[in-house]
Protein backbone atom coordinates (compact mmCIF):
# COMPACT_ATOMS: atom_id res chain seq x y z
CA UNK A 1 0.00 0.00 0.00
CA UNK A 2 2.81 2.55 0.75
CA UNK A 3 3.95 1.66 -2.49
CA UNK A 4 0.96 2.96 -4.27
CA UNK A 5 0.47 5.79 -2.29
CA UNK A 6 4.40 6.82 -3.05
CA UNK A 7 4.78 6.88 1.38
CA UNK A 8 8.16 6.01 2.22
CA UNK A 9 8.72 4.35 5.70
CA UNK A 10 11.36 3.46 7.76
CA UNK A 11 11.85 -0.27 8.62
CA UNK A 12 10.72 0.11 12.42
CA UNK A 13 7.52 1.71 11.65
CA UNK A 14 6.80 -1.40 8.78
CA UNK A 15 7.00 -3.34 12.04
CA UNK A 16 4.93 -1.37 14.07
CA UNK A 17 2.26 -0.87 11.38
CA UNK A 18 2.36 -4.26 11.09
CA UNK A 19 1.70 -5.23 14.96
CA UNK A 20 -0.83 -2.63 15.18
CA UNK A 21 -2.84 -4.69 11.54
CA UNK A 22 -2.13 -8.16 13.38
CA UNK A 23 -3.98 -6.83 16.51
CA UNK A 24 -6.58 -4.87 15.05
CA UNK A 25 -7.12 -5.32 11.60
CA UNK A 26 -5.71 -4.79 7.93
CA UNK A 27 -7.98 -2.02 7.26
CA UNK A 28 -7.15 -0.05 10.42
CA UNK A 29 -3.32 -0.13 9.46
CA UNK A 30 -3.90 0.43 6.18
CA UNK A 31 -5.79 3.54 7.01
CA UNK A 32 -3.17 4.85 9.41
CA UNK A 33 -0.41 4.83 6.63
CA UNK A 34 -1.82 7.71 5.13
CA UNK A 35 -2.38 9.52 7.65
CA UNK A 36 0.94 9.10 9.43
CA UNK A 37 2.71 10.31 5.99
CA UNK A 38 0.48 13.63 6.35
CA UNK A 39 1.58 13.62 9.35
CA UNK A 40 5.86 12.98 8.39
CA UNK A 41 5.27 15.70 5.94
CA UNK A 42 4.01 18.10 8.08
CA UNK A 43 7.04 17.81 10.16
CA UNK A 44 9.22 17.97 7.11
CA UNK A 45 10.97 14.25 7.22
CA UNK A 46 11.29 12.50 3.97
CA UNK A 47 9.93 9.35 5.16
CA UNK A 48 7.31 7.55 7.83
CA UNK A 49 8.80 7.41 11.18
CA UNK A 50 7.74 5.30 14.33
CA UNK A 51 6.79 8.56 15.50
CA UNK A 52 4.52 9.34 13.39
CA UNK A 53 2.62 6.03 13.61
CA UNK A 54 2.76 6.46 16.93
CA UNK A 55 1.12 9.43 16.31
CA UNK A 56 -1.61 8.97 14.21
CA UNK A 57 -2.24 5.70 16.07
CA UNK A 58 -3.36 8.04 19.13
CA UNK A 59 -5.57 10.53 17.17
CA UNK A 60 -7.49 8.10 15.03
CA UNK A 61 -8.89 5.31 17.04
CA UNK A 62 -9.63 1.68 15.50
CA UNK A 63 -12.74 -0.22 16.36
CA UNK A 64 -11.96 -2.10 19.29
CA UNK A 65 -10.39 0.89 21.39
CA UNK A 66 -13.42 2.96 19.62
CA UNK A 67 -16.15 0.72 21.74
CA UNK A 68 -14.02 0.48 24.56
CA UNK A 69 -14.22 4.29 25.15
CA UNK A 70 -17.70 4.48 24.09
CA UNK A 71 -18.45 2.19 27.54
CA UNK A 72 -16.66 4.24 29.50
CA UNK A 73 -18.15 7.41 28.53
CA UNK A 74 -21.61 6.43 27.44
CA UNK A 75 -23.17 8.61 30.54
CA UNK A 76 -21.90 11.52 28.48
CA UNK A 77 -23.70 11.22 25.67
CA UNK A 78 -26.94 12.57 24.04
CA UNK A 79 -28.23 8.60 23.48
CA UNK A 80 -28.09 8.38 27.34
CA UNK A 81 -30.56 11.51 28.11
CA UNK A 82 -32.68 9.79 25.66
CA UNK A 83 -32.58 6.57 27.55
CA UNK A 84 -33.64 8.33 30.47
CA UNK A 85 -36.33 10.02 28.13
CA UNK A 86 -37.99 7.34 27.46
CA UNK A 87 -36.94 4.76 30.11
CA UNK A 88 -34.91 1.91 30.20
CA UNK A 89 -36.72 -0.09 27.30
CA UNK A 90 -35.70 2.09 24.70
CA UNK A 91 -32.74 0.61 22.70
CA UNK A 92 -33.30 -2.86 24.47
CA UNK A 93 -33.47 -5.82 21.98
Amino acid sequence: RCEEEDVEMTEDAYAVLTRIGLETSLRYAIQLITAASLVARKRKGAEVGVEDIKRVYSLFLDESRSTQYMREYQEAFLFNELREHLGDTWGTP
